[in-house]
């Protein structure tokens, strides 16, 4: 009787080999990071007067302005004088901004109307906002 020899081949281990989806993932979180807008909110809530008629409107620039005519960006009061370097860096960051103008109803039209002629010289289409 022949004895046959049984040679134990080795057993091939299958892994799943995560890096390359793992590279992936975080490649597509690093785009959608760099490419998204973050709206700049102005750090009030003006009482604002009321209109008849409202259009939805998707600002990435908010301004407010109170009753004393403070104009607040960003969380942060400015006077009238001051906003353009504020007003012109966030253009810069986002180009195709667009903003509303949020103001108490006992703010001063000539200021709403200031900061409004503002974003036009400044190429950002801009509205003032009302309840």
């Amino acid at each position: 009787m022949a004895r046959r020899s049984r040679v134990k081949l080795p057993e091939e281990d299958t892994e799943l080999n995560m890096t390359p989806m793992l590279d992936v993932v975080f490649i597509l979180l690093i785009f959608f990071i760099v490419t998204s807008v973050f709206v700049k909110t102005p750090g009030i809530d003006p009482v604002e007067p009321v209109a008849n008629t409202d259009v939805e409107w998707k600002p990435t620039i908010l301004v407010a302005i109170n009753a004393t005519n403070e104009v607040w960006i960003d969380k942060r009061p400015y006077s009238l004088e001051e906003i353009r370097p504020v007003i012109t860096g966030i253009r810069d960051e986002s180009p195709k901004a667009v903003a509303i103008i949020k103001a108490d109803r006992d703010a001063e039209v000539g200021t709403v109307m200031a900061v409004q002629e503002l974003m036009q010289e400044l190429s950002i289409d801009a509205r003032v906002g009302t309840e």
